[in-house]
């Protein structure tokens, strides 16, 4: 008998561990034989296509991972599968665990809901279906029963779960991100997170997790992202992993595989400094979860941070130039007005992370946000991902102005396309950071554009707030340090009567692509090599030299 497990991706890069995590637990605790299926599609493909695939298996059963990201289209497929079979449809996964009742009470075509872990509750509830037995006995399991719906309390697990890096899986991996699990929970009770909620924090083996570390770096993928959701939790296994990391690198694990932690940056300790510091480039990619600087908003949502410490040790991170370092922020916590995000959002930008990523709360099944409106009142969106669209102390406006202000940092700051500019326009210029993504992502209105037009938008925002001339070098050498592909448009090609000899003596005798730019204000050349490898921001390497270097 074949099941068929499901997920549908936000994108094809990302290869969910869930459903292979399902297949391992039917493989391990079912006491029937079933043939498990793995299925994957993305939210972004046809979703009848998808469902003529599974409905293609002649499935005795489906089951289906869900998310914020995914639901809409999970449902869309669930209600295509159960007009064409007549086979037990089962969702499980955090954005139906905590609302069991209400999918079964809304959506005919869904028979049961699995909250909690479901390695051992999905095989048992399959075998109860084979034999016709009491769903009852099923922890977590919501189902209908005479008429109305029954739960059943979900049961606390422990160990390691079964491995789901099967043969299969890898078969189907294709060279895409792959996840990997150590342990389960949080230590921390976040009122935005579910995290902390699911279970209580426990560590898996650690030969299973060596092990996996292992079969993962030599699978094809590039990245092997650990989805622990604080990595750093127990600081010395933490580093156990860590030093196993780079004491195998180019032995057992290949050079080029990348490994990407969630850690709480200010609990870090010495000895974890010691590590990372001499970890070879590119090997590790740390995100920290900051999330504010304001002390009130941060104790009013139970997230447990020394904000000092914090600042202090992501310099010292991004000090090291060796990794990665992505932070984040989220916009429409409770108490935190538009001048108090503004403060967050420049002491995050000073800290001169790789990425500073913008997000807007959530509010989430099961949150305590979502459950306590009262002490977090706010407004958002009915449907997912129920991001917040007002709050008592950000206006819609301010909301839909922070969005574009977003998506200036995207393009100008996280793309790494803009360095030189940024660097001009806030440590030479004076821009207050926030000011300056928030003003000119308001005056770009989240149009879309080619990289060469938003340059353009960019100096026509700024050429009479700054020394025009300054301004066009640094989108020169921005938009060559970035693309080698990339038109640059004319308006920013310097007229210098030295470009020719420049760029004799920089790219005579070389197989290397050298692009030289004679910079007449600033007077010195700009050389890029765009055959070399990109830097952590993915800018080429470059170097500037004086003009007299010509002779």
């Amino acid at each position: 008998m074949k099941i068929v497990i499901a997920c549908l991706n936000s994108k094809y890069i990302h290869a969910s561990l869930s459903p292979w995590c399902l297949a391992a637990g039917v493989d391990a605790y079912s006491v029937n034989e079933f043939e498990t299926c793995v299925m994957e599609s993305t939210i972004n493909k046809d979703v009848n296509e998808f469902a003529e695939k599974i409905i293609e298996q002649k499935p005795f059963a489906v089951g289906i991972s869900c998310y914020i990201w995914n639901i809409t289209k999970t449902l869309e497929l669930c209600k295509i599968i159960k007009s064409r079979l007549n086979v037990p449809v089962i969702l499980g996964g955090p954005e139906v665990s905590y609302r069991a009742e209400n999918v079964l009470e809304n959506y005919t075509f869904v028979d049961f809901v699995l909250s909690g872990e479901g390695e051992e509750s999905f095989p048992l509830l399959l075998d109860t279906i084979f034999e016709n037995g009491d769903f009852s006995n099923v922890d977590g399991l919501s189902y209908r029963s005479n008429n109305e719906i029954a739960s059943i309390p979900e049961k606390e697990c422990n160990g390691t779960p079964p491995c789901p890096y099967s043969s299969k899986y890898f078969e189907n991996l294709n060279g895409r991100i792959t996840y990997l699990e150590t342990s389960r929970g949080c230590p921390y009770r976040c009122a935005f997170c579910l995290s902390g909620r699911c279970s209580p924090l426990r560590f898996f083996d650690i030969d299973y997790v060596k092990d996996s570390i292992i079969k993962l770096a030599n699978s094809g993928t590039k990245t092997v992202k650990f989805v622990d959701r604080t990595f750093n939790a127990n600081a010395t296994r933490a580093n156990e992993i860590i030093s196993f990391i780079i004491d195998n690198h180019k032995i057992n694990i290949p050079d080029g595989v990348c490994f990407h932690f969630e850690i709480a940056g200010d609990i870090l300790i010495e000895d974890t400094f010691s590590l990372l510091e001499k970890a070879p480039k590119g090997l590790f990619q740390l995100e920290i979860g900051m999330q504010s600087f304001n002390e009130e908003t941060l104790k009013t949502i139970n997230r447990k941070t020394n904000t000092e410490k914090l600042i202090k040790n992501i310099k010292r991170l991004v000090s090291f130039n060796n990794m990665h370092i992505h932070i984040d922020l989220i916009a429409g916590l409770t108490g935190e007005d538009l001048k108090s995000f503004e403060r967050s959002f420049n002491i995050g930008y000073f800290l001169k992370a790789h990425m500073l990523q913008m997000g807007f709360l959530k509010l989430l099944y099961g949150a305590d946000m979502r459950e306590e409106s009262e002490k977090y009142p706010c407004e958002y969106t009915d449907e997912p991902p129920y991001e917040v669209t007002k709050t008592p102390w950000l206006s819609e406006n301010e909301i839909k102005s922070l969005k574009k202000c977003e998506d200036a940092l995207e393009r100008l700051y996280n793309s790494g396309r803009f360095l030189l500019t940024l660097e001009y326009l806030i440590d030479e210029v004076g821009f207050e950071p926030f000011k300056l993504f928030y003003d000119f992502g308001n005056f770009v209105d989240g149009n879309k554009m080619n990289l060469s037009a938003y340059a353009l938008k960019v100096y026509e925002f700024f050429f009479d707030k700054c020394d025009k001339d300054i301004l066009i070098e640094k989108l020169h050498c921005d938009l060559l340090s970035c693309s080698s592909a990339l038109q640059i448009p004319e308006a920013f090609k310097a007229k210098h009567p030295l470009y020719r000899r420049a760029k004799s003596q920089f790219t005579s005798n070389t197989i290397d692509k050298i692009k030289v730019a004679v910079l007449s204000k600033s007077e010195r050349i700009f050389v890029v090599n765009q055959s070399g490898t990109k830097d952590l921001f993915g800018r080429y390497p470059s170097d500037f030299y004086e003009i007299d270097v010509l002779g």
